[in-house]
């Protein structure tokens, strides 16, 4: 292109600094350790409420699901979630955690429950009698170690891998420079990750990544959503879980360090249809 790379850079970091003050709200998923949760509290892992006349959720041949996570709902501060009940997210212990890449949206290999009303007098005994043994020498489960979890309200900009980031960044580059517009920011002769100012770097390099519900996903690769047609059914994330450490001995760990997303739709959400919702993980990008 015509303009100077000075000016291309210019505009750059000018585009990203007005691309970090668009904040969205979302919820930081922090672990707790002070406490064992109970079945019905926001946690990672373990045993999960099933009420008295409910079953353990099964895949497509009948195997059980474990429990991945479960959210309290009342603490979800968020814009068309649901103000009460519990959220559960259960996936098969297998190596792709249930996944199904040529059909994210049919829930066989994993299952997302929505529970609006908790009946207190189901107790964990009671659940863990309807639980089948795990092979945990078999286990390619991600969570090692039941977790409880604290709901923070935060604010994030979009995320470099959110599939509307070029879009957006072109947007707003083409009004800096009409006489030379761009589709992406690859249509630059210069490189993104080159730019050493350090917020731009701190942007480029840690935006979307975390526990969260809500704000923007982070991918190890790239957002699935990207090649998918009507992307924006998925324009939700409902649940993203990273991998790292639980303490000393536990982890969440997703393949070779990948992250896990859930996306639905903004109108199904409000609806509390969980039957659209997608899943993708990036240890290798389910």
């Amino acid at each position: 292109m015509n303009l100077s790379q000075e000016k291309q850079l210019e505009f750059s970091i000018q585009v990203i600094h007005e691309l970090l003050q668009e904040q969205q709200e979302y919820v930081q998923l922090e672990l707790d350790l002070s406490h064992a949760p109970s079945i019905f509290e926001s946690k990672f892992g373990g045993t999960g409420y099933v009420p008295h006349d409910a079953s353990i959720p099964v895949n497509a041949k009948n195997q059980q699901l474990r429990l991945l996570a479960q959210i309290e709902c009342g603490k979800i501060p968020l814009k068309d979630f649901p103000a009460k009940g519990l959220l559960q997210f259960w996936i098969y212990d297998d190596d792709l955690s249930g996944a199904d890449f040529d059909h994210p949206t049919v829930q066989n290999g994993f299952r997302i429950l929505y529970h609006e009303s908790v009946d207190p007098t189901v107790t964990e005994a009671e659940v863990l009698e309807k639980t089948l043994p795990f092979p945990e020498d078999e286990s390619f489960f991600p969570v090692e170690k039941e977790v409880a979890l604290k709901l923070k309200k935060s604010m994030e900009s979009l995320s470099f891998s959110d599939y509307r980031f070029d879009k957006k960044f072109a947007e707003k580059f083409n009004q800096l420079s009409p006489e030379e517009p761009i589709e992406e920011p690859y249509d630059l002769d210069i490189n993104m990750w080159d730019i050493e100012e350090p917020i731009c770097k701190q942007f480029l390099e840690n935006s979307g990544w975390g526990h969260k519900i809500g704000g923007f996903p982070a991918f190890t690769q790239s957002d699935p959503r990207d090649c998918m047609e009507n992307a924006d059914r998925f324009d939700t994330l409902l649940l993203q879980i990273d991998s790292g450490t639980i303490d000393d001995s536990h982890e969440i760990m997703w393949g070779d360090s990948g992250i896990c997303n859930f996306f639905i739709h903004s109108e199904a959400l409000r609806n509390c249809d969980s039957a659209k919702c997608s899943t993708t993980g990036t240890a290798t990008d389910f």
